[in-house]
């Protein structure tokens, strides 16, 4: 096709396209090339001769005419649609884990990766001397403000003091001379005492010395509060921001309301055009106000269940019991309430009750962009109701092909302390960090509410959430979630998934070939081992790359 463009024009191109002169091509203009994607499907011509013709002058970008064409083209186009054909890298910094969650809600559009607590030790102080948790000014300037850094310090003190004897006690339950890993790709592990070079030995013990500290670090991390600092990468398309920045702006917590400015102001120097119509959202800070108020006068009195901490609800098999399931979606973020519960209450409840429910729940809507939550998404013909700590719900939050909706974090569900922190004395310890964790929550919920209070939750404390999915979804996520390497936690929490519908679904169950039962203690181990083997290989490649040059 290289007689479609001159030699001059083919040159121009070539620092905007990958092949200029191919049917085939990667565009390399961030931030126009969206719009430039939105003419197809109005051009006669091709991406190549619309940017030459309409984009470009005297082979350079024409800035002014450029925004001129975007503001047209995301008129003409529709900017939701044109949004999705642009993207940015984001990057959050220093946000509380509770806010984390808040982002991951924003499920489509977006690829996030945040820091591990599965890897990273949070025993480490800033510059400033300080522990590594969230410091909101509407914390610090409350009365509860002085308590909240006295707990902080407290349980963050308790959790860096933890690592050393935890590790030393790793150390001596698996001596280096005992451990086994496949470091030279053999096919079966081996010892330390059979690595016959300086390479391998090295290896061995990067790997061993990763395969401690991720156990330590996984029993470890139920003593974090939900207020532990972290990162979080984020890539997605113009769209995703613009949704996520108004989710931000719209929380009800302060965090993410600073956070919401800050991210607009860089999105703008990157692409301004697609997050522009990212505001507050009063539509649905209203509408969740108001269902609060509603589930806690239609709830009142009716204390919790405690509920089985993995069901597989009922199917609605007709049209009435599809509304009836729709209602206690409806109610269940606003609760503490298992779903099978908030189904009975609904059934129970008069017709006008029923109605305010979908009423209040719908809003006021007063434009297409003003759309209810999750709770319209039910009706999977898989849907768990799921209580488990905090620490496994936030690696299956990430799922994407699903619905699910989370209820508070609160210290009422109790919570289990691992094994070894009694076996390294450190039980009544422990428990100590879990009896502040609570009052502090409590301190926290009485002057700043609900939401705010959630800062002091400890990610070893249960968490109620729902997820409805398919049967594609349901195998992705077993399968995945309990793999070797996987934490415990969330591998309990998938297989007794897959036990539910074995027991209800015998031959659907039987695609999911992959669930892994099987008890890892050295869960890292040989993923770790894995790792050293293709850097190994790497360096192989470099060194071959650099005796050919």
């Amino acid at each position: 096709m290289a007689n479609e463009f001159t030699d001059e024009e083919l040159k121009i191109l070539s620092r905007y396209v990958t092949n200029p002169s191919g049917d085939t091509f990667c565009v390399n203009i961030p931030g126009l090339a969206g719009p430039i994607y939105a003419r197809y499907s109005r051009a006669v011509t091709g991406l190549r001769r619309t940017l030459l013709k309409e984009f470009l002058k005297d082979g350079e970008l024409n800035v002014n005419r450029t925004q001129e064409l975007i503001e047209r083209i995301l008129n003409e186009y529709g900017d939701d649609s044109v949004g999705e054909l642009e993207g940015a890298h984001l990057a959050l910094e220093q946000i509380s884990n509770l806010m984390t969650k808040v982002v991951e809600d924003c499920r489509i559009g977006g690829s996030p990766i945040e820091q591990s607590t599965r890897y990273v030790f949070y025993d480490q102080k800033d510059a400033q001397g300080r522990y590594k948790y969230y410091r909101g000014e509407e914390i610090l300037n409350s009365s509860t403000g002085a308590e909240y850094v006295h707990t902080m310090d407290f349980l963050f003190d308790a959790y860096a003091s933890a690592v050393a004897p935890l590790t030393e006690y790793f150390r001596k339950l698996k001596p280096l001379e005992e451990a086994e890993y496949d470091i030279r790709g053999k096919g079966s592990p081996e010892k330390y005492s059979a690595m016959d070079s300086d390479v391998f030995q090295k290896q061995f013990r990067v790997t061993y010395n990763a395969d401690l500290r991720t156990k330590a670090c996984d029993v470890l991390r139920d003593l974090l509060p939900a207020a532990t600092l972290t990162n979080v990468g984020l890539y997605g398309n113009g769209r995703y921001y613009q949704g996520l920045l108004t989710r931000l702006y719209s929380s009800e917590l302060a965090e993410c309301n600073r956070k919401a400015e800050e991210s607009h102001l860089e999105l703008n120097k990157v692409i301004p055009k697609f997050v522009k119509r990212a505001r507050r959202d009063d539509y649905s800070i209203q509408r969740e106000r108001q269902m609060r108020t509603l589930a806690g006068s239609l709830l009142s009195g009716i204390a919790a269940e405690p509920g089985d901490p993995c069901v597989l609800l009922p199917l609605a098999e007709n049209a009435q019991a599809y509304l009836d399931h729709t209602l206690a979606a409806c109610l269940y973020p606003y609760c503490r309430h298992p779903f099978q519960q908030l189904l009975n209450i609904v059934l129970r409840l008069s017709y006008d009750e029923r109605h305010r429910i979908l009423e209040t729940y719908t809003g006021n809507r007063a434009n297409r962009r003003n759309r209810p939550g999750r709770a319209f998404e039910t009706g999977y013909p898989l849907t768990f109701d799921l209580t488990a700590d905090f620490g496994a719900y936030r690696d299956l939050q990430r799922h994407r092909m699903l619905s699910q909706e989370r209820q508070l974090l609160h210290c009422g569900l109790g919570y289990e302390l691992a094994e070894e922190l009694t076996l390294i004395d450190f039980k009544e310890k422990a428990r100590e960090c879990f009896q502040r964790s609570a009052e502090l929550y409590d301190a926290l919920r009485k002057e700043l509410g609900p939401f705010t209070a959630q800062y002091a939750v400890l990610f070893g404390y249960s968490i109620r959430w729902i997820m409805g999915m398919n049967l594609r979804e349901a195998m992705h996520l077993i399968e995945l979630r309990t793999t070797p390497q996987g934490h415990p936690s969330y591998r309990r929490v998938c297989q007794n998934m897959n036990d539910h519908i074995k027991a209800r679904h015998p031959e659907l169950a039987e695609t999911i070939r992959f669930a892994d039962y099987n008890e890892y203690y050295w869960a890292r181990g040989e993923s770790e081992a894995r790792q050293r083997r293709k850097e190994r290989e790497i360096e192989v490649r470099l060194d071959a790359s650099r005796d050919s040059d």
